[in-house]
């Protein structure tokens, strides 16, 4: 006996209408990617023609080397780098030693610290600038690197404390027990246990922490003012004259900070692969 089974079918007009929109909002979130690429490769006149060119007659690369010549985009990136990296690695280090300890030690106080950082959320960066400067100032660290990376450390660790967490929580009780029976320090079980099993937590944390502070500007325009000492995002206020805005470097400055984010994007998106696919086998 055949079940009398009703399959739903969405109606033809209605599907369409779907992709339609969707492929529209498609174009709306990729076109500015778009345009700011095509920008890059204008050449100064081109940029301003009227109506606008959306494929660049030729691939012209002097944005990039005025970018690199005249505003010293290098140095911007080099700074931009310092300050991620060492944030990167002090917050995921420390986030994962701190996400560790509240999720599998007990001790007094771990619940009302894992609501403290829920709290420490709540408050807008802006509400923090001048408690930041006026701290700055006096720790004699204003218009220097030191006073980006402290206060990006102390930002993203409570959130890099919580999305660890999450992994540590997972990991099976049985597990630790058993190292625990083969004499195992804490130490030992979190380097041969916990490290191995969270290493995906570890670095999708260190992605999302990148992204972060790679595309700051609010804190670091507010605490670093000498040019030399400038990150990517608050160099690109150099690109800006009293008499007309310099786009096409604008633009090409604005391509180079994006390149680290994708490719670190794209290799941590292969790491995941790799990961599951071995864990699978295994």
């Amino acid at each position: 006996m055949k079940s009398n089974q009703l399959h739903y079918r969405r109606p033809l007009g209605t599907s369409i209408l779907i992709y339609f929109l969707a492929l529209v909002m498609l174009f709306i979130i990729l076109f500015p990617f778009y345009w700011i690429v095509c920008t890059s490769f204008k050449e100064t006149l081109d940029i301003y023609v009227i109506p606008p060119e959306f494929i660049p007659r030729k691939i012209d690369l002097s944005n990039y080397m005025l970018a690199f010549n005249r505003y010293k985009v290098q140095n911007f990136f080099k700074n931009s780098m310092q300050v991620t990296v060492t944030t990167v690695v002090c917050t995921t280090l420390i986030g994962s030693l701190a996400a560790f300890s509240l999720t599998r030690l007990q001790f007094k106080g771990s619940k009302a610290l894992k609501r403290l950082l829920g709290i420490t959320q709540m408050f807008p960066v802006v509400v923090l600038l001048v408690p930041l400067f006026l701290l700055c100032t006096k720790m004699r660290m204003y218009n220097k690197l030191q006073s980006l990376v402290l206060p990006y450390i102390a930002l993203q660790l409570p959130v890099s404390i919580i999305l660890q967490s999450g992994y540590y929580k997972d990991v099976p009780q049985a597990l630790e027990e058993a190292a625990k029976l083969d004499g195992c320090s804490t130490l030992q079980i979190l380097y041969h246990i916990f490290f191995p099993i969270v290493t995906p937590g570890i670095v999708a944390t260190g992605v999302y922490t990148f992204i972060q502070v790679w595309q700051e500007f609010l804190i670091a325009s507010s605490l670093i003012t000498k040019k030399v000492m400038f990150t990517l995002t608050v160099g690109l206020t150099t690109f800006k004259g009293d008499e007309m805005n310099d786009w096409g470097s604008l633009m090409a400055t604005s391509v180079i900070i994006a390149i680290p984010a994708l490719i670190l994007f794209n290799l941590s998106q292969e790491f995941f692969i790799n990961k599951v696919a071995g864990s699978v086998k295994e």
